[in-house]
């Protein structure tokens, strides 16, 4: 069964070579659910260029793991397990662009009705480092009406 829920994301993002931080914030309504014992988020992201594309975090405390997969029209693949680099992409209208991401940090405090997860890691663009990301992403369970 799935829960509304609320999903706060915030990323400070630093280019190589580039002095100055970028930081993004964003709210979305979404829905929670538990399936086969991971937890998920998903939204709508309508931030500039996604054009309302599905959006699925998926939660592995198990494994420490999450993965971030977007759908169409900005399809993206994101994993992140804490000291590897993981393959994964980002398509553009201009064709697949191939990344990797290493994680350097990934905490998570999360409970069926809240929770917090930091992930500090690195994009790799043509096995390049291309930045530095500290993402966080914070979820509340909204109460029924």
């Amino acid at each position: 069964m799935s829960k509304n829920v609320s999903i706060k994301l915030e990323n400070v993002q630093q280019i190589i070579d580039d002095q100055e931080k970028q930081r993004i914030n964003n709210q979305y309504q979404g829905e929670f659910y538990i399936k086969n014992e991971k937890l998920y988020l998903s939204y709508q992201d309508d931030a500039e260029g996604m054009d309302g594309a599905r959006t699925v975090v998926k939660i592995d405390p198990e494994r420490e793991r999450v993965l971030l997969l977007r759908h169409q029209p900005a399809a993206m693949k994101q994993d992140f397990v804490i000291g590897k680099k993981q393959e994964g992409y980002f398509k553009t209208a201009y064709g697949e662009i191939k990344m990797a991401v290493k994680t350097k940090r990934l905490e998570m405090e999360i409970s069926e009705n809240a929770g917090l997860i930091r992930i500090n890691y690195q994009v790799f663009l043509g096995g390049e480092l291309n930045a530095e990301h500290h993402l966080k992403i914070n979820y509340k369970i909204l109460k029924e009406k």
